[in-house]
Formats: structure tokens, C-alpha cells, sequence
């Protein structure tokens, strides 16, 4: 890497990518460098569309950056470039990125870099308001609570009639089962505590109290394991969870609470124990595994004989179904009495897909042809692990982030960031480069719609991981139990400080704060199962926090949907700053006038900072700016604490203590 004076592009600042962000097809865009005509001789930017790279030169603009405009391409995509500066003195330099880092500032180099991302996602694409200002709750339904024992318990009956292998607990403080059971040779998740419907029925006006707007709810429908990802028939839900007219009741209720409902959709697989494949016979038309004489074998690719079929990773269990099949298209998506279509008229607003990445582009964008049929306010979020706009699954550059399929997508890599930081393995200059490549590289209607999640069904709870630093992975289930009961008080007292920190992060970043069950009380647990233990409460303090933080993001529109700022002070202090004026937000939508300013202090230690808000120009765009810079302040508000503090052409000395996070609210 060389250096030289005065060159610069950043794309996440306005004056050098205008518009700062992702762009439209066929809308024009703005490339501009900084470098000193005394020096530089002359400068190209070579942009990638297709993988194939193009050179344009650049001319000097009236405020003497080197400049080149375009229009972006008719169809989305994800395109790139880096800049190519040719020196007076005879030498050839690059302007790119590291590796790993697709926005942000850029780095001078000998040779050919990694280039700047530009996401172009299809004109039109929006994403439901609703789904942006909302606060999200996860539950695994089994372990929430349970409101009919005598139902639930013929729920059981009915699997065991089966033959299915069934195992309730006798007490709701019991660990989930995690090894196999007396004289079974490997490990089932066929125990059940017993939670239903009625029992998260019962619970809403504690999660309405909580600030919830939307509940996650983890499968419902007939399946033979706890979890349900093994779906046994699509349109019927699980006997243990109770009716179907159960679900049309609790959708009713959490709507008089204001209070959305999204389903678990897996269509990437079933159950071989199912209406569709009916390998154990248990139902009674012929299934798949049946023959050819059944409606539904053409939904499954077999081989030579009937046990040679496709199945999700290898499990025999779940025998994987061919997507594009017209007739299962027809079963689960297009058809009038669709599984889609079921499950809306019941009153969901929305599915989450499992496993998104297996679901082909082309199937995803006809599932989000019939939500919207149905509704422009449903939800279409996908299970993504990484950044969705650059995902490449199964040879293939995925599409579904690029306003064609998804509404939003699970926002892990903000999750692992967030942990990683608050643990001390990366500084918050670090994590402001993750904040800041969601930001620019995402459609702005999916980017504010991200589901920001610090624990999941599939994870490591969030304060056993910020407890021990583990993730469980390549653990063994007895040594995750162990390692989890050898938490000391205070391991556990550091990693609540931890806690609420990532918990004040996502309630101040753009996208949807997710709580997953039982992580506002604190619970712990590794990897599945353990992960998935029933609801307790045990952390008083962290459940007051969760609630004080949900009402002061309800309480402002800047919060939700205003404009966002990142800044670092050294490694351990993150700014956020989230802005509304001129009585609007970002999208244009009447909101009500605000600057907050969240500040995380992750050091063991107190930090003392003075702020300058109008030094905070990273994420903004020039609208955000000038509405920043047009007003004064006079006072610093901490909502949190009501600790405040008096600011003078736009600077302020802030003190937090270790581990501690404030939200300042800035008033003239």
C-alpha cells in the first residue's frame, strides 16, 4: 500500500458518492475523488458491471474534485469500481479497499484493489412502513407458556398415536432434553414442555407492556419434533400448539394490541413423516414414498429406488422438494387455496423463510407476488447468515436483496459484529465499518427493515456469549451444559453491562430490534437445544432496561426511521446519531422533528468525550446533513438516565461511566 497527499474517496460520505448509498436502476450517479491536480496528472475509475470492467475517465469539477457521473444500469445488480490515478511524476496508483470491506474509506495501492460496492436494486421497491417502525419478539412456541395443559397433552397423545417418539417434562424449570433418551442410540428432539397459542394468547398484554409490534413465531404447523422444521402438513397446526382457529383467535387479539403475527415458512423440505412424503405410513392417501400413483411425488427427486432421494443435507428425515415443480408452486404459492394464502386469511401478516438460500430467486419472487397480491403490508423476510446484497449460493449470485424478493433478511453479521466488539476482540473504528457497509451497500427500504437480532433459535444466547465467549460450536451438548453452569455471579454481573449495551445498539440503529424470547430476562443457553430452554424470568434489572429502551424508541420517529450518522473515539466509545427535521423522516413520511445521539462505552473504565455533532458526516446523506447543521442546540438529554448536559455550537462533553450506554436527545 502507498500513501500520497490529499487523495481521497469515501463512499459513505456524500461529498465523494452522490447519491451516498444504493441506487435505483437507471438513476444517476456521482462518483467524485479528491486529489490534487498539482500531483495528478489524470484519473479513471474503472467500474465492474457483469464482472466486466470498463474504464471512464474523470474531469476536474467546479469545486476541483475529480469527477465522473452515469447512470446506473437498466437492470439490478450489484456493480463495482475502484480508481486508477495516474501520477505527474510518471507513477500509476489504485484507490480501493481492503479485504472484506466493500464501502467506507478508501486506501491507495500499487496494484490492482478490492473495489467500492454499488448495490442497484429495482425501481419501486418499497417495504411496509409498519415493518421499519416495529419492535419484534421471537418465540420458539413450545417454550413460551403453556395455556392448556389438557390440550396440549392430547396434542401428545395424538403424536404418540403415531408412533412417534414423545417425552414430557414434568417440570417447567427442567434443562431441555440434550442427550439421547434410556435405550435410544442418538440424541431427538422429541421433548415437549407443552407451551401453545392460548399460552402466548394469554401473554399479550406483557408483550404489548414490552413495546412489541410483531411476534416471530418459530413453526406452528403438524410436524414429529419440537421444533416443527420437519412440517407434516403444511396447512394444520401442530395439535400440542392447539387449532387453527386457536391462531385465527390469537391474531385477532394481538391486533386489538397492535400486535402483527409472522409465521416460520419452511418450503425448502418436509418431513418424511408427512401428508406429502409418508414414509411411516401414518397418513392415509399415498404419499412420495408411496410411488408415482401419489399427487405429490413429483414434488421429490428420487434416484433408483424409493429410498434414494434428495434430502436436506443428508437427512434422510427431510427429504428435500424440487422448488420448481409447478405442482407444488401450485400447493404452496400461486394456487387459490395456497399455503400462502391460507395462512394470510388467517390473519398472518407475513413469513419468515427458512433457509432462504435454498429457495431459487425465481420461487422467492412469486412468493412475494402473492404476499403483496394479498397485501402490500406483509412481511417477506429471509433466514440470510450473510451480507444478503453479495450472497453466491450454489454457484449462483442471489437477487433476493435487490428489491426483486425479500423485504428484509436476519441480520447476523450486525449480531457477530456487535459481540465481537463488546468482548474486545474488534474496536468500535471496526464496527463502524460493518454500520456503515450495511448502510451504503443495502436498498434503504430493506436496510431500514433489517431484522436486528442478537440471539436466535439457532445461536448461542446472547448473554451466555458475551458470559464465556463461547459459541458452543464444536462442542459437545454435556460440555455446553457444563461450561454454562460454570458462569460465576460475576461473569454474569459483566455480561448484563455487555447485554445492554448490544440491546441499546439495536434499539438505535435503523432495521427492527429483536427480542428473542427470554433474553430480556436474562436466560442463558448455547447451541440447540439448549438455546431453546422454557421462558424464565430471571434478571428483573434487564427486563426494566428491554422496556425502558422499547419505550424511548417508540417514543421517537428519529429513532425508527430517521436518518443515521456513525462516529468512533478511540476503541471503545460508538456513536449513533439518528436525525428527523423539516417534520420528516428519511423516507420523506411525516415524522416528528429529532436528533438522538446514542454513545456505547464498552471499556472497563469511565470516558470522558467531547462531542462535535457536526463532525459526525459518516452514513448521512446531504439531506441528513443539512438538516443537522441547520439547527442549534442548547442541552443534552440522556433518556435513559435524565442525566443532562449543555451544549455549545454543537459541542458537548459526555462522561459514561464502564460498560454504560446513554441515548442524548438534542434540544435547541
Amino acid at each position: 500500500m502507498t500513501s500520497m497527499q490529499d487523495i481521497r474517496h469515501n463512499s459513505a460520505l456524500c461529498a465523494y458518492r452522490l447519491p451516498m448509498g444504493a441506487v435505483c436502476t437507471g438513476q444517476k450517479v456521482t462518483l467524485r475523488l479528491q486529489a490534487d491536480p498539482a500531483q495528478v496528472e489524470g484519473v479513471t475509475v474503472r467500474i465492474f458491471i457483469n464482472d466486466q470492467g470498463q474504464d471512464h475517465p474523470m474531469a476536474l469539477d467546479r469545486e476541483g474534485l475529480w469527477s465522473y457521473t452515469f447512470t446506473a444500469q437498466a437492470a439490478p445488480g450489484v456493480d463495482w469500481y475502484y480508481f486508477i490515478i495516474h501520477t505527474i511524476a510518471g507513477h500509476t496508483l489504485y484507490m480501493g479497499l481492503p479485504m472484506g470491506q466493500t464501502a467506507g474509506e478508501g486506501q491507495l495501492y500499487d496494484v490492482p484493489p478490492c473495489s467500492f460496492q454499488l448495490t442497484v436494486y429495482k425501481r419501486g421497491f418499497t417495504t411496509p412502513d409498519w415493518f421499519k417502525r416495529s419492535t419484534m419478539y421471537q418465540i420458539f412456541p413450545d417454550r413460551y407458556s403453556c395455556g392448556d395443559r389438557a390440550g396440549a397433552q392430547k396434542g401428545l397423545e395424538y403424536h404418540r398415536q403415531m408412533g412417534r417418539l414423545v417425552y414430557p417434562h414434568q417440570r417447567w424449570d427442567e434443562l431441555p432434553l440434550y442427550e439421547p433418551l434410556p435405550g435410544q442410540p442418538y440424541y431427538a428432539p422429541c421433548d415437549f414442555f407443552g407451551g401453545d397459542l392460548k399460552g402466548i394468547e394469554q401473554h399479550l398484554d406483557d408483550l404489548r407492556d414490552l413495546g412489541v409490534t410483531v411476534l416471530y413465531l418459530n413453526p406452528i404447523v403438524e410436524a414429529a419434533s419440537n421444533h416443527r422444521y420437519d412440517t407434516a402438513d403444511y396447512k394444520k397446526v401442530d395439535p400440542v400448539l392447539g387449532s387453527e382457529q386457536d391462531f385465527i383467535h390469537l391474531c385477532q387479539k394481538a391486533a386489538t394490541k397492535g400486535i402483527r403475527i409472522l409465521l416460520d415458512g419452511v418450503y425448502s423440505h418436509t418431513g418424511s413423516d408427512s401428508v406429502y412424503f409418508n414414509k411411516n405410513e401414518n397418513y392415509p392417501g399415498p404419499g412420495a414414498y408411496q410411488g408415482k400413483q401419489s399427487p405429490y411425488y413429483k414434488w421429490y427427486q428420487f434416484g433408483a429406488d424409493r429410498d434414494d432421494y434428495k434430502s436436506w443435507w443428508g437427512f434422510d428425515t427431510l427429504p428435500e422438494v424440487d422448488e420448481e415443480a409447478a405442482d407444488w408452486q401450485q400447493f404452496v404459492i400461486t394456487g387459490k387455496d395456497s399455503v400462502f394464502n391460507t395462512w394470510l386469511a388467517r390473519g398472518a401478516a407475513g413469513f419468515r423463510l427458512d433457509v432462504a438460500d435454498e429457495l431459487p430467486d425465481d420461487v422467492i419472487e412469486k412468493m412475494r407476488t402473492a404476499l403483496k397480491r394479498h397485501s402490500k403490508d406483509d412481511v417477506l423476510l429471509g433466514e440470510v447468515w450473510e451480507d444478503a446484497t453479495i450472497k453466491e449460493s450454489y454457484g449462483a449470485k442471489r437477487t433476493y436483496a435487490l428489491g426483486q424478493g425479500l423485504d428484509s433478511v436476519m441480520n447476523y453479521p450486525l449480531k457477530e459484529g456487535l459481540v465481537r466488539y463488546l468482548l474486545g476482540e474488534q474496536s468500535a473504528g471496526a464496527l463502524v465499518d460493518l454500520l456503515l457497509m450495511q448502510r451504503v451497500n443495502y436498498p434503504q427500504h430493506m436496510y431500514y427493515c433489517l431484522m436486528n437480532l442478537l440471539s436466535s433459535h439457532d445461536i448461542a444466547r446472547i448473554r451466555t456469549r458475551l458470559a464465556t465467549g463461547l459459541t458452543g460450536q464444536g462442542m459437545d451438548r454435556p460440555s455446553q451444559v457444563a461450561a454454562t453452569r460454570a458462569i460465576t455471579p460475576a461473569q454474569d454481573q459483566t455480561a448484563a453491562a455487555r447485554q445492554k449495551l448490544a440491546m441499546a445498539a439495536i434499539f438505535s440503529l435503523p432495521g427492527v430490534p429483536c427480542i428473542y424470547y427470554g433474553d430480556e430476562w436474562g436466560m442463558h443457553g448455547l447451541q440447540d437445544p439448549l438455546n431453546r430452554g422454557p421462558f424464565m424470568r430471571r434478571d428483573r434489572d434487564m427486563a426494566a432496561f428491554t422496556k425502558r429502551l422499547s419505550a424511548v424508541r417508540a417514543g421517537s420517529d428519529a429513532l425508527k426511521t430517521g436518518h443515521v450518522g456513525f462516529v468512533h473515539y478511540g476503541d471503545d466509545l460508538l456513536g449513533i446519531l439518528r436525525l428527523c427535521g423539516r417534520e420528516h423522516d428519511f423516507f420523506g413520511a411525516p415524522a416528528k422533528n429529532g436528533v438522538t445521539l446514542t454513545l456505547i462505552n464498552r471499556a472497563d473504565a469511565p470516558c470522558t468525550q467531547t462531542i462535535d455533532l457536526h463532525a459526525i458526516t459518516s452514513g448521512l446523506n446531504a439531506a441528513g446533513l443539512h438538516l443537522l447543521r441547520r439547527h442549534s442546540y442548547a442541552l443534552a438529554v440522556d433518556l435513559l438516565s435524565g442525566h443532562s448536559v449543555d451544549v455549545a455550537r454543537s459541542k458537548f462533553t459526555a462522561t459514561l461511566p464502564p460498560l454504560s450506554a446513554a441515548i442524548f436527545q438534542l434540544k435547541p
